[in-house]
């Protein structure tokens, strides 16, 4: 008689739903992972981009003529074997569904729809349906990870009555979609459904090896192994299935979720604070009962300027801000060394990170050095430098808005007693993140920030966060980071076809805003993963750490 297994794991926060074109966030990210499946994806190991449901990586091919004459087409053919949970096989029109579903303007599938504008049109094979072009209207970096890393949805179950059917991807497209969409009511039915609880909190079972067995909110996340799956014997990851059962715990308090792992309760708990690992490490009567895993991530801890404060604007100051910042031991304090200080916004495993920029270093006297020069004194010997700006006298006085977590905590202090040295004043500011992004980053309302950037181990893509274009509430560059040069570098990166001009670009623009310091880079953490040895499992840079499914019962 085999034993039912179950892998029990902590998640500190409940994600809000189980929807990757809704809710692409990391937290959700590691619950839904195992229920929607792309169609390629990075290998956990070797880190090459690996087909899943399509029998092989396609390569671009330049539209010589015709309307996307310029651009470039990618033709995708679905493994024959993989099919839905009815049975049916995954299709073209399912990619074509879909693909439409994100750019439906009534669903909330904005983070995905902006990717998708490079995508002129999707077209499925008549004689194949597994068979699928895909056209991109101008060349992209980016375009095929863009388009096989993308999930599928089964048109079946989230569109029963074929309502997408009525409209097709090119209207979609097109400046008048919201109008087409307002006129046709099974259309804007159509996206109240796909928004709603039913598909984001219940009915969210995809292709993947696990379905959603149970969902208590603000206490476990159930998935259950399916029964007669499509894939079996598999050497592709994402396909596994090894647990019976994964169950996520909600614990947000370390303290219980660690009491929980000792009472055996619990077998993993990722993203451990480096004081609970290493306590746990080197405790005697619990240390072999675990694995303590390590393993960097593609995210590095930075803190937000904001560029359009008059009193941050000048590049300089930015620096001398920098040159506050004890990064190593911040390192030490934070994570007991386990992390590495950064230079820019890639990842140092990426070939084109320029090794040529050296990390900026604590220099209290080198940073008043430099305020002195750009003209800020303490004229009024209250301990605080000011200078006249637009006709008035400004202190440099700072607030740092903080979540009140030890990592921000820790940084924002570190920061005040050095900028105290300096003659810059720095206010701590404590709120919750959700309030600090509405209330005082969206609108520009804030000094500096201290924040993480998750990043993927494709090329990077810098225009979102780092171009001009970008700087509105709505979007991304929240710092108003303004560079015409920074600007033509990232499209240059964008349009380069071969890779030595491109990473030739990606270098220059490190370089660029190493000097411009729009932010201040702190430092790449280093994932610390606590496992029981009831159980053999690896960690991975590819997020969130771990492939829960890929984890054997110990023999």
């Amino acid at each position: 008689m085999t034993t039912e297994t179950t892998l029990d794991i902590v998640l500190k926060r409940e994600p809000k739903m189980l929807n990757p074109f809704l809710n692409p966030t990391s937290r959700a990210r590691e619950v839904y992972q195992y229920l929607f499946i792309s169609m390629a994806d990075f290998d956990p190991t070797t880190y090459e981009l690996k087909p899943i449901l399509i029998n092989s990586i396609p390569n671009g091919e330049e539209i010589l003529d015709g309307p996307f004459k310029g651009g470039t087409k990618y033709t995708i053919e679905f493994r024959e074997d993989a099919k839905w949970d009815n049975g049916s096989p995954v299709t073209g029109k399912d990619l074509l569904f879909s693909m439409k579903s994100i750019k439906h303007p009534g669903t909330n599938a904005a983070s995905y729809r902006s990717y998708l504008s490079w995508v002129s049109d999707i077209v499925v094979d008549p004689d194949n349906e597994r068979r699928v072009d895909v056209y991109f209207r101008d060349y992209y970096i980016l375009a095929k990870e863009l388009i096989v890393t993308l999930q599928v949805y089964p048109q079946y179950m989230y569109d029963p009555n074929n309502a997408m059917d009525e409209i097709s991807y090119a209207e979609l497209s097109s400046k008048d979609a919201k109008k087409l969409v307002e006129a046709n009511p099974k259309l804007t039915a159509f996206a109240t459904e796909f928004n709603s609880v039913k598909f984001t909190r219940e009915m969210v079972d995809n292709i993947g090896p696990y379905r959603l067995k149970e969902w208590i909110a603000n206490q476990t996340i159930v998935l259950e192994k399916k029964e007669n799956y499509w894939a079996t014997d598999t050497d592709i990851p994402a396909l596994q299935a090894y647990p019976d059962k994964i169950v996520f715990h909600i614990i947000p308090d370390e303290t219980s979720s660690m009491t929980q792992l000792k009472e055996g309760n619990i077998d993993l708990i990722p993203a451990s604070s480096s004081d609970a690992f290493f306590d746990l490490k080197e405790n005697d009567d619990f240390k072999d009962d675990f694995q303590f895993l390590t393993q960097e991530l593609m995210r590095f801890y930075y803190i937000a300027v904001n560029n359009s404060k008059p009193e941050l604007a000048d590049p300089d100051i930015r620096r001398a801000l920098a040159m506050l910042n004890d990064v190593p031991k911040l390192i030490e304090v934070l994570e007991n060394g386990l992390g590495n200080q950064t230079v820019g916004i890639f990842n140092e495993k990426k070939p084109y990170y320029n090794k040529s920029l050296k990390p900026i270093p604590l220099d209290i006297e080198g940073a008043k050095s430099i305020f002195n020069e750009e003209g800020w004194k303490d004229t009024n010997n209250d301990g605080t430098i000011d200078k006249v700006l637009n006709g008035k006298k400004v202190e440099m006085e700072l607030d740092i808005h903080i979540t009140g977590s030890e990592l921000s905590n820790n940084i924002a202090l570190l920061l005040q007693e050095n900028a105290s040295k300096a003659g810059v004043k720095i206010n701590i500011v404590t709120k919750k993140f959700s309030d600090i992004q509405r209330e005082n980053l969206k609108t520009r309302d804030f000094d500096l920030v201290p924040l993480v950037l998750t990043q993927n181990l494709i090329l990077d893509d810098p225009y979102d966060k780092w171009h001009s274009d970008n700087d509105d509430p709505a979007k991304a560059n929240d710092i108003s980071y303004n560079s015409e040069k920074a600007d033509e570098l990232i499209d240059k990166i964008r349009s380069a076809r071969d890779s030595d001009s491109r990473n030739g670009y990606y270098k220059e623009l490190q370089k660029l805003m190493y000097e411009d310091q729009p932010v201040i880079f702190l430092y790449n953490p280093i994932e610390k993963l606590i496992l029981s040895k009831k159980w053999e499992g690896k960690s991975t840079m590819k997020r969130p750490g771990y492939l829960a499914n890929t984890f054997k019962p110990a023999s």
